[in-house]
């Protein structure tokens, strides 16, 4: 049987190497690291990273799966986090957060969950991958269009607001169903969830970042 792999990313010692004998005796295969600079020179090929919250951290590894074009899932853990801080990492896409310390039996149920969602997470991360891109192949007119349909209005509507013909609308909303590769408006609107469309306003900011929200 294979064992689980994960890395643990911590400059603490004490706390890094405690991490690590908890994961072995829970019969996981561990790569323990000192610093992001280390990481991200000997990225390993482990399922899953657990790394203390510095601040820094989840940005820098956020980043790095986002220039690499890869997508792990994530823990992070702190000494007495503040419930804000928390919030912030899980919406940057962590898939938990752990108060430090923790019992063994706490730390192997959470990866145990984390290992059981993390199929259906990465199906997700991938189809709002995908999604980002198509949009962004989009100019912003057509954007606008596709936003005004997931939010379910119609043609009329839409060229009232964006003050031009219905017919233009049509023209825009055509263009725009082409370079999504798709026939009917339901499936675009799918696309246009999944990019989280509405919190990208701007043609020119990038739509690929590992939020939960954007």
């Amino acid at each position: 049987m294979i064992k689980p792999a994960a890395v643990v990313l911590d400059s603490d010692p004490a706390r890094r190497n405690s991490l690590v004998r908890s994961l072995y005796g829970a019969a996981w295969h561990v790569e323990p690291y000192e610093s992001f600079e280390e990481l991200r020179a000997f990225w390993p090929s482990a399922s899953l990273v657990i790394a203390h919250d510095d601040d820094a951290a989840p940005r820098q590894i956020f980043d790095l799966l986002l220039e690499r074009g890869r997508w792990q899932p994530i823990v992070f853990y702190a000494v007495e986090p503040e419930p804000s801080r928390i919030v912030d990492v899980i919406l940057m896409g962590a898939m938990d957060y752990l108060a430090w310390p923790f019992p063994d039996a706490v730390l192997n149920e959470r990866l145990r969950l984390v290992e059981a969602r993390r199929t259906s997470f990465a199906e997700l991360r991938q189809k709002s991958s995908r999604s980002r891109k198509l949009v962004a192949s989009l100019t912003q007119r057509e954007r606008e269009v596709l936003l005004s349909l997931a939010q379910g209005a119609s043609n009329k509507s839409i060229a009232q607001d964006l003050q031009i013909s219905p017919r233009t609308i049509e023209i825009h909303r055509a263009r725009m169903m082409g370079k999504l590769g798709v026939k009917h408006v339901g499936e675009a609107i799918s696309i246009a969830l999944y990019a989280d469309l509405s919190s990208s306003p701007s043609e020119d900011e990038s739509l690929g970042t590992f939020s939960f929200n954007g």
